[in-house]
């Protein structure tokens, strides 16, 4: 059962909780669940995209279940949708319906569980003015997910190690060996300098 709290909610700024695509998508398409990370404990920002609406009715609400393990839910209104976490999940809801000529996408952060390994279901319900869409089929692997009609988006959690590391914090402690080891190099210099003219 996710944890909710306001400082998650905060955590997704209103201007990122949304974006839309003014462009036309396949009727076979699914809806996808992409990670901002999936390392091992982190927070990470999950940006769900409904690629049409429910065989040609706009849609008017997006519920996502979160799974056991996921903690910390935050979600942010945007323009168009209203955000609600519950112990359930969050859901994002419009009076102003998705034709079903666009793509969207909204956003939301959690954090991740510690198990490596994990596969964490995100069951999605996609409700229109007329009738509803449930991605909710679940495979046993990836080669049998592809073969389902509705499935549900999963994220795999990964280990943590230095590649999933903050940019900003790799970024920095780059900088800051590139400049260690310029400051060795003209300390080695100028005492090899100081030996020269000592010899003479």
């Amino acid at each position: 059962m996710p944890h909710t709290s306001s400082a998650a909610m905060a955590a997704v700024p209103a201007a990122l909780a949304v974006l839309v695509v003014g462009v036309a998508a396949p009727a076979s398409a699914h809806v996808t669940l992409d990670a901002s990370t999936t390392g091992a404990g982190a927070r990470s920002v999950l940006t769900l995209e409904v690629p049409h609406g429910c065989a040609g009715s706009a849609t008017t609400e997006v519920a996502v279940r979160v799974p056991a393990g996921v903690s910390d839910v935050g979600a942010s209104d945007t323009d168009r949708w209203s955000a609600a976490v519950t112990d359930e999940g969050v859901s994002f809801r419009t009076d102003h319906p998705l034709p079903d000529g666009m793509r969207e996408q909204v956003v939301f952060s959690v954090r991740l569980p510690d198990r490596v390994g994990a596969e964490l279901v995100f069951p999605v319900v996609q409700r229109c003015e007329v009738g509803d869409s449930a991605w909710t089929e679940v495979g046993e692997d990836d080669a049998a997910r592809d073969d389902l009609e509705m499935p549900a988006p999963v994220v795999v959690v990964t280990a943590t190690d230095g590649s999933s590391a903050d940019p900003a914090i790799s970024s920095g402690a780059m900088s800051y060996g590139a400049a260690g080891i310029l400051a060795l190099a003209c300390l080695g210099s100028g005492a090899l300098l100081l030996l020269r003219r000592r010899r003479a």
